[in-house]
């Protein structure tokens, strides 16, 4: 995930952290192989992107604003926290497949119950979900997190709708 423009950037929030290669690989056995993915938050080659690209047929990102594009079969992210329930909407008018890292809080609101019902599978790390971001052209493991993470599924048909994982 990164900073993107589009008409939802901005919101004074900090939101270009990056997905760790080993929290996809933690997940790699539900991540499809033969569809094309498309990672719309991210905007260049990072780790997280450069395994997917390494494991899956295909996959887009970099593809401009996720509000009005639409690329790929199955979308694997980590959005911008400070947007997240407009993500959310979104993801729901696409209807497509998704895996989407998000704060562990977020699946107690009110308003993803309301976008999605009781369709959503979650996939629950039983460790801490950490990102890094490029400071000064270095970059930084960002281990400061007071909240944990999950990865939100839709329509991935995984084999519980709680799976817990190490």
């Amino acid at each position: 995930m990164a900073l993107f423009v589009n008409k939802h950037q901005g919101k004074g929030k900090d939101d270009e952290f990056y997905t760790l290669k080993k929290d996809w690989e933690r997940i790699q056995e539900f991540i499809p192989k033969d569809k094309v993915i498309w990672e719309p938050f991210s905007n260049g080659e990072f780790e997280g992107v450069d395994y997917l690209k390494s494991i899956c047929k295909e996959v887009k990102s970099n593809t401009g604003d996720f509000f009005t594009n639409n690329e790929g079969e199955v979308i694997i992210t980590n959005p911008p926290f400070s947007i997240k329930k407009d993500v959310l909407i979104r993801l729901k008018e696409l209807d497509k497949p998704f895996i989407c890292i998000l704060p562990t809080l977020a699946i107690q609101t009110k308003y993803l119950k309301k976008i999605f019902g009781n369709d959503l599978q979650i996939i629950m790390p039983t460790c801490k979900i950490f990102f890094y971001k490029w400071i000064n052209g270095e970059k930084k493991i960002y281990d400061k997190l007071s909240y944990y993470c999950c990865y939100v599924c839709y329509k991935m048909n995984l084999p519980r709708d709680i799976i817990f994982m190490d």
